[in-house]
């Protein structure tokens, strides 16, 4: 049985990026998103009372996930995207998924 990962990617937004072109660019990234293999669900949300973004994504496996992640770096609107973000701000982490319920979102 492969386990369902979770890719949690923080980051803050270089000076003077909206966040309306933050959205724009997002929205762009996900349909790319939705089409790689394994891709379950993505969420993005600001923290609360600060400038940092969370960027949450759930995967059927980690291997798509890497895969996704070698893509990403090859095509425009992810290129696009990550061109709105501090670089030096970016956390990237990876989780297991050990239970979880019903996504109705």
């Amino acid at each position: 049985m492969t386990q369902n990962i979770i890719e949690i990617v923080t980051f803050k937004l270089n000076s003077g990026v909206t966040i309306e072109q933050l959205l724009e660019k997002s929205a762009a990234f996900e349909e790319f998103a939705e089409k790689q293999k394994g891709f379950i669900y993505r969420s993005l949300a600001q923290q609360a009372n600060t400038d940092t973004f969370v960027d949450i994504s759930y995967w059927e496996c980690m291997e798509d996930n890497q895969h996704m992640q070698r893509a990403f770096e090859e095509v425009e609107v992810c290129k696009a995207f990550c061109a709105l973000v501090d670089k030096e701000s970016v956390g990237i982490s990876h989780h297991g998924i050990l239970q979880q319920s019903e996504c109705t979102a």
